[in-house]
């Protein structure tokens, strides 16, 4: 066979013979024409083949187009298909099927044409036109088979597939087919054993190990699921598919660790940023801060959302104007601007810098409201509002809130809270926590409020059922423990309610001078 070389040295003296026939007297462009009609057809097909192998796609079509032969009509739906021009390419196949010339290719393409278009029964019915046709064409019915998949023919590609079976030396790409139609049809012992013969046939055969691996992992079996990723990995051992498939095991799992090992390995081989902040995810879920700030801070380019777990990773470490520093720039209108603003919000009050904690609420509020989005805004104003005295601007938030929705459980217990913690409308107040409590019953902060109302209401003993529920799912929050401390004592247990005020007064960051006081009443 001659190489592309000799071929291209064959056109040029091609070439250069027909330009030295021309008469001299000839004007160029009549030359032009004159050489245009007498180049032979032979001559330019091996033009249009030469621009079609060096990927002159343009060039080759134009050449191709003007040569009257089934093989350039061949040329040219090949040519447009490559350049996914379906319905050009499909024009010109129905063309060569219709001329019965080269129809066992054009049959082959169109199949591929409808595949491509997504007209999957049409690529169907011309494959098996060809499948009976040329029955130990093993890769024309691996195509089939595959095609049956597509529609969820399961059952039709396995016995497509078992036909074949025994007619080649290496069958691990039929038996790899063959197991993804049992998985379709949930037949999960065929799918193994297939993927094992598959392996047994060719011991390098990656996918079949990433395979048999999740047709474990579907089979609640992890330990064999392991053992096969691990056994890719002693074949691979920088195999970016079998990593990925380990730590998503154990993180399914809840082998956290683990999986964080697995993509420090991963990210060695491959540092891309979103393995990074896979890392950085389950390094903050496994609260190894130090290590996703240096996750963080060694990404090439921080994106808004990067920008937000950077911030929680200095408040973690209670750097908390690095964390500010780091979501300065993110807009409220990010992916993640409901979060940002609440974070904040809750770095300014660690801060101990109130007033700007209510602006920031504020100024959220107001966006957010209208768009229907974070009512968490509106929740935590409505609170710092009430932490800061300002009561009757809390209330008109919680109004708000229950404007846009009469159920709202954390706008209902808001109000309900104000008024137990004044001693009005207690009647509407329990009515209106409960109906919060039917649909947050394991709140702690709604059971706070259901005992307090309680407690104003004189139903102590009722009231401390209420309050020991809060404080079993939440016994870190002062007041809480300053709301147990009343009700104890107006039970007569000043003893056990001394030990709440100064559990209140150990948790809270400045205690008020009325958790003093009280403290102070019952060591006298």
């Amino acid at each position: 066979m001659r190489t592309q070389r000799s071929i291209n040295l064959t056109l040029s003296l091609a070439l250069l013979v027909l330009s030295l026939a021309g008469c001299a007297h000839v004007t160029p462009e009549a030359d032009a024409v004159s050489g245009e009609r007498a180049m032979s057809p032979y001559l330019r097909l091996m033009l249009a083949r030469n621009e079609e192998n060096q990927g002159n796609w343009a060039e080759a079509l134009e050449l191709y187009g003007k040569i009257d032969d089934p093989y350039a009509l061949l040329a040219q739906a090949r040519i447009t298909f490559i350049l996914n021009q379906p319905d050009t390419a499909l024009a010109f196949v129905d063309r060569l099927i219709a001329s019965k010339s080269y129809t066992d290719e054009a049959l082959e393409l169109r199949t591929k044409i409808y595949a491509r278009k997504g007209d999957w029964e049409q690529a169907i019915r011309d494959t098996e036109v060809l499948a009976k046709k040329y029955p130990d064409n093993i890769q024309l019915m691996l195509f089939l088979a595959n095609l049956k998949i597509i529609v969820t023919d399961y059952k039709g590609a396995e016995k497509t597939l078992r036909g074949i079976l025994g007619k080649e030396d290496d069958e691990s790409m039929i038996l790899y087919t063959l197991a993804k139609a049992c998985l379709g049809s949930k037949d999960y012992a065929c799918a193994r054993e297939s993927l094992r013969k598959a392996i047994d046939g060719n011991p390098k055969f990656g996918p079949a190990y990433l395979d048999l691996g999740k047709t474990y992992e579907l089979t609640k079996n992890p330990k064999k699921a392991e053992a096969t990723y691990r056994k890719l990995l002693e074949i691979e051992p920088y195999s970016v598919e079998a990593l990925i498939s380990l730590t998503d095991l154990y993180i399914s799992t809840k082998r956290y660790g683990k999986a964080i090992d697995q993509l420090i390995k991963l990210k060695g081989i491959n540092d891309d940023d979103q393995i990074v902040r896979r890392l950085v995810l389950l390094q903050l879920q496994e609260s190894r801060y130090e290590d996703a700030l240096a996750s963080l801070t060694g990404m090439k380019e921080l994106t808004d959302d990067d920008c937000y777990y950077l911030a929680i990773t200095y408040a973690k470490l209670e750097r908390f104007e690095d964390a500010l520093d780091a979501i300065s720039e993110v807009p409220i209108t990010s992916r993640l601007g409901c979060e940002t603003v609440m974070l904040r919000a809750s770095l300014l009050k660690d801060l101990g810098r109130q007033e700007e904690v209510i602006r920031e609420l504020s100024s959220a509020w107001e966006y957010f409201f209208t768009r229907g989005s974070c009512m968490e805004a509106g929740y935590q104003l409505a609170t710092e509002y009430d932490t800061a005295g300002r009561r009757a601007e809390g209330m008109e938030v919680a109004r708000k809130l229950l404007e846009k929705n009469p159920r709202d459980p954390v706008a209902l217990n808001l109000v309900g809270y104000v008024w137990a913690d004044q001693g009005i409308n207690l009647s509407k107040a329990n009515r209106m926590i409960r109906s919060a409590l039917k649909s947050r019953p394991d709140d702690p902060y709604i059971l706070d409020s259901m005992a307090w109302v309680l407690h104003r209401q004189g139903k102590h003993a009722e009231a401390y059922s209420y309050i020991r529920k809060a404080l079993k799912k939440l016994d870190s929050d002062p007041t809480i423990h300053e709301h147990t401390g009343d009700i104890l004592k107006a039970m007569g247990r000043k003893k056990k309610a001394l030990e709440h005020y100064r559990k209140a007064s150990s948790l809270s960051k400045s205690p008020r001078d009325g958790l003093k006081g009280k403290i102070q009443e019952l060591l006298r």
